[in-house]
């Protein structure tokens, strides 16, 4: 497996080029709004955290209840799924126990991210899981026209992740910041923004036959939304070859960069007064 940054122009075998800073022993967080969307956009890169010292944990936002094709399936879909996500999981190398749901109803997400006063808010259970699991690398879905529930995992991602290091909400647990913030894409490409190369992603990894293999298992696994996969995501797998290797994307943000006020100053001096 490689790891590539194609703002900088470097390739090479370091988890450190995704993840600057990287040290073994590390908890990265996995944003997963349906079960399946982690395999799919994030696969390479969980089996990359275990190879390389660190703990993933798979955060999983929705149930899965708008998940069946058959009306048959519809009563059982829940159960059904919260078992495949097991067997889909362990089939990357994450336990059972790194796997959290936050049981919201599909297509409610976004909903739900906002903190209000209910005791359980979804809200106050995600900053007390980053706190508690000392989380440093939260990798989260695409925002850019995926699906409605990808979205909200998106703003949870880059809105409520950050206040886990905030020394807020003291009962929530003490402050644990993180370090560094990932986007996946499933099936949609990222949005590009004006300071972004074109293509919009910045970084990837370059997986193998193996690391694939692996992560089709694990797709296998989701039995029950095997005509969803065929119909849509499950086939733009077979696009993503580089010569022997298979690309996973990635776009970085850089939340909460401080103001450089030089270029202000630097502009002010040819302004003209009136």
């Amino acid at each position: 497996m490689e790891f590539v940054d194609f703002r900088r122009g470097v390739r090479g075998g370091g988890l450190e080029i995704l993840f600057p800073g990287w040290k073994p022993g590390e908890a990265v967080a996995f944003y997963s709004p349906h079960d399946d969307d982690a395999v799919l956009g994030a696969g390479y890169l969980i089996r990359a955290v275990i190879e390389n010292g660190g703990a993933p944990h798979v955060l999983v936002f929705c149930r899965g209840d708008a998940g069946y094709s058959t009306l048959s399936g519809k009563a059982g879909i829940v159960a059904v799924r919260g078992e495949e996500t097991i067997h889909a999981y362990d089939a990357l190398g994450v336990p059972a126990a790194a796997i959290t749901s936050f049981d919201v109803p599909d297509f409610a997400l976004m909903d739900r991210i906002g903190r209000d006063r209910a005791p359980g808010s979804l809200f106050d259970r995600l900053v007390i899981y980053l706190r508690l699991h000392r989380v440093r690398r939260i990798v989260f879905s695409s925002g850019n026209f995926e699906h409605w529930d990808h979205t909200a995992a998106f703003y949870a991602g880059i809105y409520t992740s950050p206040q886990a290091g905030d020394p807020i909400l003291a009962d929530l647990g003490p402050p644990s910041p993180i370090a560094t913030f990932l986007q996946y894409a499933v099936w949609s490409d990222f949005s590009p923004s004006p300071d972004r190369l074109s293509p919009a992603a910045d970084k990837a990894i370059l997986g193998s036959a193996e690391d694939e293999a692996a992560v089709r298992r694990a797709l296998a696994a989701f039995a029950s939304q095997g005509l969803i996969m065929n119909n849509t995501v499950a086939a733009l797998r077979d696009k993503r070859g580089c010569g022997d290797d298979l690309l996973e994307l990635y776009q970085e943000f850089g939340l909460r960069q401080p103001i450089d006020f030089e270029p202000y100053r630097e502009a002010l001096k040819s302004c003209r007064r009136i």
